[in-house]
C-alpha cells in the first residue's frame, strides 16, 4: 500500500478509464501503466500478480483492477476501483434500455427484413468456410437441402449434428 495514491484518484482513474476505453479490464491496463506502475506507485511484481490472478480465475478480465486498487490504498482503494468500473457500466446499461424502449415502434418495423439480413450474413459465412473445401455439387445440394430443413421445420441442433455425422459417414463408404 501506498500512501501516495488516495481513494478518489483511483475512482476518477477506473471512472474515466471505463468511459473512454474498450476492452473491458484490458482497456485500462496501458492507463494503469503510465499513472502508477511507470510512476513507481505501484510495484510492477504486483500489478503483474493481480493480472495473472484475474487471468486465471473465471468471469470478467477488469477483476485486476480490485487488486490494482487493494495494492494502492487497502480495501477502500479494492472499492473505489470497483465502483469506478461499475457506475459508467450500470448508467450506460441504464441508457442503452432506455434508448432501445423509445425505438421499439422502428425496431418492429425493421423486424420482418432482419431475418433475410441475418440468413444472408449466415450464408456468406458459411460459403466462406465451405469453399476451401471444394465440396461436389451433390454436396452443396445436400446442405441446402438441410439449410431449408432446418428453417422449415426448426430442428434441433443435437439432431441435426448427429444426422450430418451418419449421413457423412454413409457418404465416405458409399463415395470412397
Amino acid at each position: 500500500m501506498t500512501d501516495d495514491v488516495g481513494v478518489v484518484e483511483i475512482f476518477l482513474l477506473m471512472l474515466f478509464s471505463a468511459l473512454f476505453s474498450f476492452g473491458g479490464g484490458s482497456g485500462q491496463i496501458p492507463l494503469i501503466q503510465g499513472r502508477w506502475v511507470e510512476t513507481g506507485k505501484l510495484p510492477p511484481e504486483l500489478f503483474s500478480f493481480s493480472l495473472a490472478i484475474t487471468y486465471l480465475a473465471p468471469g470478467p478480465r477488469a477483476g485486476f483492477l480490485a487488486g490494482v486498487g487493494y495494492y494502492l490504498a487497502g480495501l477502500p482503494g479494492a472499492g473505489a476501483a470497483m465502483l469506478g468500473i461499475l457506475v459508467p457500466t450500470v448508467l450506460g446499461a441504464g441508457a442503452v434500455n432506455a434508448a432501445l424502449g423509445r425505438m421499439q415502434r422502428i425496431l418492429r418495423r425493421l423486424k420482418p427484413s432482419s431475418g433475410f439480413v441475418i440468413a444472408g450474413l449466415i450464408a456468406a459465412a458459411a460459403w466462406g468456410t465451405a469453399r476451401p473445401l471444394d465440396l461436389l455439387p451433390v454436396e452443396m445440394l445436400a446442405v441446402a437441402a438441410v439449410a431449408v430443413a432446418v428453417a422449415w421445420r426448426d430442428v434441433e441442433p443435437l439432431k441435426l449434428v448427429l444426422a450430418a455425422l451418419s449421413l457423412g459417414l454413409l457418404w465416405s463408404l458409399v463415395a470412397g
